[in-house]
C-alpha cells in the first residue's frame, strides 16, 4: 500500500511514542513520600508555611522512636530551624518513651553533642540536658513505685553520722531489672544503702551506673563470689563500707580490685587484722577503718583531755549499762580512756557479745559497770 512521506513520519512518531511508554510503564516509579512515613514529614520541617512546620513536627513526635533515624538525618544537614524542630522532636520522643525504648535517641543526641559543632552541637546539648531532667524526675517515681526509697535520711560511714539525701535498697524492693535500671538516670544523689536482700549483682550493677554515685554502704546480708565485681567500674567511689557482711579472702580481692578513693570501712566482716593490713599496703593511700563489730552506743564530744558522753542511744548497750550523758569514760578494761578516739579504738576490737568493764566519773566519783557490746541496728 502506498503512504504518502507524511504519512510514513506520522506512523514513526506513533511507533516511536509507543515504545516510549511502554519503556515508561516498565521504569519504577518516582520516590515519593506520603504523609505515612518520618521521610514525608521531616521535608515539612522547612515548609513556608508555619502551621505546616507545627503540623509536621507534631507528627514526627506521634511516630516516635521509628522516626528518630530521619529526625537525626535533618539535624545533620538541615536548616537551622529544621535543626531546631527535629531536636525539640527528638526530645520529646525520647521523654515519652523509656529508656531502653527511645530508638537510640540518647545515644543519637550524645554522638552529636561530642561530634558535631555549632548549631547542631548546642542543640545536641540542650536536648540532653532537657531529657536528663525529665527522665531524673521518673527515675524517683518509677524507683519508689518498686520499693526503693529516695529521700532523706541518715547516713553512717564509719563512725560519721549524717543526713543526706539518698537511696536504699532493702527488703522492701518488689521489682525487677528493668525498674532497676531508672538509677542510671536518677541525678543529685551521692549515697547509696543496700541492705540485706537487697544484696546481689543485679542491684549492683544498676548501682554503679549512677551519675552522681560517691557512697556506698552494704549492710547486713551475703556476698555471692562475683557480686563485687560491677564495682570495679566505678570510677568516682569517694567512701565504701561493708557493715555485718562476711567477707572472704577472695571478696577481700575482690574489693582490691574496687577504686576508692578516700576510705574503706570494713565492720564486722571477720576479716583478720593481718588480711586488712595486706589491703592497706596494696593501697597505701586509702585509709582503711577495721572494726570487729562490737557497738557500745554512746556519742562523745571529741575533746583532747576527755571522753565525755554527750548522747546515750536508745536501747544500746551503754543504755542498758546505765551510763548517761556527761558521763566521762576514764578507762575500758585495762585500757586508759583520755578521749573519744581511744575508746573508738578500743570498742572496734571486740565483737558482738563481749563484755567489757567500763570505768566513768560521774560528778567528782568514779564509777565501774559491766557492758556487753552488741551489733550497731541503725542504718
Amino acid at each position: 500500500m502506498y503512504q504518502s512521506p507524511f504519512t510514513r513520519r506520522i506512523s514513526r512518531f506513533a511507533v516511536g511514542m509507543v515504545l516510549m511508554f511502554a519503556a515508561t510503564a516498565k521504569a519504577d516509579p518516582p520516590a515519593i513520600h506520603d504523609e505515612q512515613t518520618a521521610g514525608y514529614w521531616v521535608l515539612q520541617l522547612s515548609n513556608d508555611h508555619y502551621l505546616r512546620r507545627e503540623l509536621a513536627e507534631k507528627k514526627l513526635v506521634e511516630q516516635g522512636p521509628e522516626a528518630i533515624a530521619a529526625l537525626v538525618e535533618t539535624m545533620r544537614s538541615g536548616d537551622l530551624e529544621s535543626i531546631e524542630r527535629a531536636t525539640s522532636a527528638i526530645s520529646q520522643i525520647a521523654i515519652n518513651h523509656p529508656p531502653a525504648q527511645d530508638g537510640g535517641a540518647w545515644d543519637e543526641l550524645e554522638n552529636l553533642s561530642r561530634n558535631a559543632t555549632g548549631r547542631i552541637a548546642s542543640s545536641a546539648k540542650s536536648a540532653l540536658r532537657e531529657i536528663g531532667e525529665q527522665r531524673s524526675e521518673r527515675a524517683r517515681v518509677e524507683l519508689a513505685s518498686a520499693g526503693v526509697f529516695v529521700g532523706i535520711d541518715d547516713f553512717m560511714i564509719g563512725a560519721i553520722s549524717t543526713t543526706q539525701m539518698i537511696v536504699q535498697i532493702d527488703d522492701k524492693f518488689h521489682g525487677d531489672d528493668e525498674s532497676l535500671q531508672w538509677l542510671r538516670w536518677l541525678t543529685g544523689v551521692e549515697k547509696v544503702r543496700v541492705m540485706r536482700s537487697g544484696i546481689s549483682k543485679e542491684v549492683l550493677e544498676n548501682v554503679a551506673q549512677m551519675p552522681n554515685l560517691r557512697s556506698l554502704a552494704i549492710v547486713d546480708g551475703k556476698l555471692q563470689p562475683d557480686t563485687l565485681v560491677p564495682l570495679e567500674k566505678v570510677k568516682s567511689l569517694e567512701t565504701l563500707e561493708f557493715r555485718y557482711v562476711p567477707l572472704t579472702d577472695e571478696l577481700a580481692g575482690d574489693l582490691e580490685r574496687v577504686a576508692v578513693r578516700n576510705k574503706l570501712s570494713l565492720m564486722g566482716t571477720g576479716l583478720s587484722k593481718d588480711r586488712v593490713r595486706s589491703m592497706n599496703a596494696a593501697s597505701p593511700d586509702l585509709t582503711i577503718e577495721h572494726r570487729q563489730g562490737g557497738f557500745l552506743g554512746v556519742k562523745c564530744y571529741d575533746g583532747e583531755t576527755e571522753c565525755e558522753i554527750s548522747d546515750v542511744i536508745e536501747d544500746s548497750a551503754a543504755e542498758e549499762a546505765g551510763l548517761i550523758r556527761s558521763d566521762v569514760i576514764v578507762q575500758i578494761n585495762d585500757a586508759v580512756v583520755k578521749k573519744f578516739k581511744d575508746l573508738q579504738d578500743e570498742i572496734n576490737q571486740h565483737v558482738p557479745g563481749d563484755e567489757l568493764t567500763v570505768k566513768f566519773r560521774r560528778g567528782a566519783q568514779v564509777k565501774e559497770t559491766k557492758v556487753t557490746l552488741r551489733r550497731y541496728v541503725g542504718s
